[in-house]
This record gives structure tokens, sequence and C-alpha cells, in this order.
């Protein structure tokens, strides 16, 4: 147990509400289902929040947390006005109630991750990087499951990718967008987790076997911004350790040799033409389905669509008054215009535009704050190893978040988006901790 939350933590259960926190929110439908059946999501997360916020008020005064907590006051307090110009007030009000169960969970994890309250308090960083590894491990097993049972577990019948293959998962998310991303952000958690405890031994073999397979499952979604999501993200996480490896070096040298370097490539070149030319090996490459399918005229045509779904968004927004259209208006704005002609509901597959067009240019405003103070903050602290680590964390995390919001139909009513969003507070405000320092002239007192 000492080796899950750290050898120096002087008390070993000190950071078990925040991992519990990530693993439950991380778990998607499989959580999420029954709070809805009994209709109470909202509810179950906004009464977690609330004590949360009670108990880390002092820690809220800055930074991050701070900007986290005013966009969240300012995108609740456009509710209202939402839920007046909303065109059907039921359908209104259940994407209100998601949408502030969503503020809920990313205000939460920032609180859970300061507790206990201290004056001087900073995130158990490694508590919520545990949380995303069980995570991982749920829905590996998830996904499992869903490839033996072949059948998709939390996903309604009648959908083209469904009965497109067999192999396609989405584990216990709305579509495979979702799972792709949700578990590239998983995958990174347990990169830092590995990273910050230096597992060895047998913890090694297990966090490298479900690092192995949370890339599989992705390819496995055959989704092309999930995979280009985990792309970056690995891309990051292997700037970051290669960083830290060169700066134990007394002599700055390289870390691997030239030799080892090109043998590694070349291994890996032979590997992946072997994967994708070879009949028996390629006809079961979830890589070249995922190739051919992106030059199938079929995914043209759904570019295409969500193009000119974005055209359209942008349309209604300009003609509005930039205080919002009303909750879930979008989908009764677009059956309205001549000129579409569609039958059945059609998200607008961009969450940010869903927020500006149907809450208006105060809440849109406000989350584009958040994302700025993060990057900020990534860039202003230096550090040592463990500031880069942090900083990888939180820039991986905006990748997560961004990706979701620009790929999913909708993600406004999804807590694993706005728990995203609440690790990459949670990064940033231990960078912005009492004992980095900035690089301008202005020094930050130590707390």
């Amino acid at each position: 147990m000492r080796r899950l939350w750290g050898e120096r933590s002087p008390q070993l259960t000190i950071g078990v509400p925040a991992t519990l926190y990530v693993f439950v929110v991380a778990a998607g439908d499989l959580s999420l289902q029954p709070l809805i059946r009994l209709h109470a999501a909202t509810l179950v997360m906004v009464g977690l929040a609330l004590p949360a916020l009670w108990l880390t008020r002092s820690c809220w005064r800055r930074g991050a947390p701070l900007a986290l907590a005013m966009a969240a006051g300012l995108i609740i307090a456009c509710i209202p006005n939402a839920l007046v110009r909303a065109p059907d007030p039921g359908a209104g009000r259940g994407e209100a109630l998601g949408l502030t169960a969503g503020l809920a969970v990313a205000l939460s994890v920032v609180a859970v991750s300061g507790l206990p309250l201290r004056r001087a308090c900073r995130p158990r960083l490694a508590a919520l990087r545990l949380g995303w590894f069980l995570a991982l491990l749920l829905s590996l097993l998830v996904a499992g499951v869903e490839l033996a049972t072949d059948r998709h577990l939390w996903v309604g019948p009648g959908l083209g990718w469904a009965d497109q293959s067999r192999t396609i998962i989405a584990g216990a998310f709305r579509n495979p967008n979702d799972f792709a991303i949700a578990l590239s952000a998983m995958i990174s958690g347990t990169l830092a987790w590995a990273a910050s405890r230096r597992c060895a031994g047998s913890l090694r073999v297990v966090v490298g076997a479900a690092l192995a397979a949370g890339v599989l499952a992705v390819l496995l979604t055959e989704s092309r911004s999930g995979l280009l999501t985990l792309l970056v993200i690995l891309g990051l996480h292997a700037w970051g350790w290669w960083r830290r490896r060169t700066a134990q070096r007394p002599d700055g040298g390289p870390v691997l040799s030239r030799r080892s370097v090109a043998a590694a490539g070349v291994l890996l070149g032979l590997t992946a033409i072997g994967l994708c030319t070879l009949p028996t090996l390629a006809r079961y490459n979830p890589l070249v389905r995922l190739v051919r399918a992106a030059a199938d005229p079929s995914t043209a045509r759904s570019d295409g669509l969500r193009v000119g779904l974005l055209r359209a968004g942008w349309r209604y927004f300009t003609a509005s008054d930039g205080f919002g259209t009303g909750a879930d208006s979008f989908e009764p704005l677009l059956q309205a215009d001549p000129r579409w002609n569609f039958g059945i509901i059609t998200w607008l597959h961009n969450s940010f535009l869903e927020l500006l067009l149907q809450y208006g240019v105060i809440p849109a405003a406000a989350l584009a704050a958040v994302i700025g103070v993060i990057l900020v903050t990534v860039w202003r602290y230096p550090g040592g190893p463990e500031h880069d680590l942090a900083r990888i964390e939180a820039l991986s995390a905006l990748v997560a978040f961004l990706a979701l919001g620009c790929a999913s139909a909708t993600v406004l009513t999804t807590p694993v988006w706005w728990l995203i969003l609440g690790q990459a507070t949670c990064s940033a405000w231990w960078l912005s901790g009492p004992v980095a320092q900035p690089t301008g002239p202005r020094r930050v007192r130590s707390r």
C-alpha cells in the first residue's frame, strides 16, 4: 500500500478521497448510469462539491483554482437565462442539470486533492494519478468484456459504427471518440504516476502491460481524434522523460547512445511494416482499418457534415444577441433551418461552440480564461524534474480536454470532460505552489 501513495506520505490514507473520486468519475456510464436512473446525478455531484469547497476555502484565493471557481460561478449564473430561452423546457432543464453536475465535478476534484485543509495547501497529484491508473485498469476490463461478448454494453442499436466492425469498442462511454480520448487521459495519468513513484519489479510489469493494452484499446476504437490525442500526449511525456533523464546526468550528455536509438528505430520500423503488409497480420491490424476508413468516401461525407454543423452553429450565434439561444437549443434551431433537412437529432460536435451559442459569451470567455491561466502557469513557473512532470501532466490534460470538446458529439454534460479540466487545474495549482518561483521580476512569497 505504501508504494501506491508514496514513501514520503505521513498518512497512507490521506489521498484516498482524491483517488476514489477520479476512479469513480472516470468510470463513465459504469458509475453514472445508476445515478441517472435514480435522478440523483446532479444532487450527488453538488452534494459532494459543497462540503469539499468549504473545507478547502482558503486554497481558492489565487491562480488556476480561483479562475476555475470564478468560471464555474459565471456559468452557473447564466444558466437561468438559458433555461428561460430554452425551446424545450424539459430538455433544457436536463442539459442544465448535467452542466451543473459537470462543473461540480471540476471543482470537487480540485477540492478533494487539497484535503485536509492547510494554509499552504497543494494538491496531491500522486493520489489523482493513482485514480487515473485504476480507472485505466477498469476501462480495460470493460473493453475486454465488450470484445469477449461482442456487444456494446452502453450503446444502443442502430448506430452505423457499431455495426461496421466487431472490434470497434466504446467501453462505458457514448461512442469510440469519447472512449479513445478518455483512455488517452488515463494513460497520461498512469505515465505520470509511474514516473513519480519510480515503479520497479512486478509493479512495473503491471503498469507496462496496462499502458500497452491502453494503447491497443485506443487503436481498437478506430478513432482518428483519439489516436492523434494519444500521439500528442505520448510525445509530451517522452519529451518530459528525456528532460528528466538528461538533467540527472552531470555531463549533460545524451541519455541513450546513437546505436541503441538506431536499433530501436529499425526494430519498430520492421514491426510496423510487417503489421501493415503481411496479409495475415494486416487483417487484424486496427491501424490499417483506420487508414482505410479515412480514405472511405463516407468518412469524407461525415467530415463535411461536421464542418457544415460548425458553420450552422456559428451562423446561429452571429444572428443572436450573444447572451445565448437557450439550453439544448442547437438541435431545434438546426431542425427549423430550411438549409438543412434532418429527420433525427444531430449534435453540434463542438462543445466549445455549443457553450458559446447556447449560454452566451460570458460562460465561453470564462472557460477560455481558465485555459489561459493554466497555460500561463505552465509557462511561468520553472523548477526541477517534479515540476517538469506536473507541467507535462497539465499540458496533456489540456490536450485531452480540447480534443474531447472538439471531437465528441457533445460533452457539456459528460463528467469525465470536466474531470480532465480539474486535473489540468490541479497540476497548474501544484506548479504555482509555495515552493515554486516565477520567472518574472516579481517573486511569490512563501505561504
